[in-house]
């Protein structure tokens, strides 16, 4: 078994995140880096950009955060997340996705979505090999 592209758990995410951004500036066509967390694919437009190694789901809101709720977060005004997901056995994925209906699927401790709702809520998807 191949081995994992992220390094799992705390304190890893921006590490994580700035290599998952490299990984889909080079690997997808059209897409344009704004920031660390924010990128340009047409016709999605402006998206938020996260990176999860989970293999359940992803956390879209933090406890004791204030941002539990869609649109108390800047990031929400997007509209859409690209959601980068290690599968931990050399294949990656991305899901691009209206952030909105992800709050209303929620199940994971109350700000985590499952995988299964994330790819059936996804505009857009496409797995790599890392």
């Amino acid at each position: 078994m191949s081995k994992p592209f992220l390094q799992k758990g705390n304190g890893h995410q921006i590490a994580n995140r700035r290599k998952a951004l490299e990984f889909v500036r080079v690997h997808v066509e059209g897409l344009e880096v704004l920031n660390e967390n924010t990128i340009r694919l047409e016709p999605y437009g402006v998206c938020h950009f996260s990176a999860y190694t989970d293999d359940v789901g992803a956390m879209i809101s933090t406890p004791n955060r204030g941002d539990d709720t869609f649109g108390s977060a800047d990031w929400h005004s997007r509209g859409r997340i690209m959601m980068f997901r290690d599968f931990g056995d050399g294949r990656v994925m991305f899901y691009i996705c209206p952030i909105k209906p992800l709050f209303e699927l929620r199940t994971i401790g109350h700000h985590g979505v499952r995988w299964p709702a994330v790819q059936d809520v996804a505009e857009m998807k496409q797995v790599f090999r890392a």
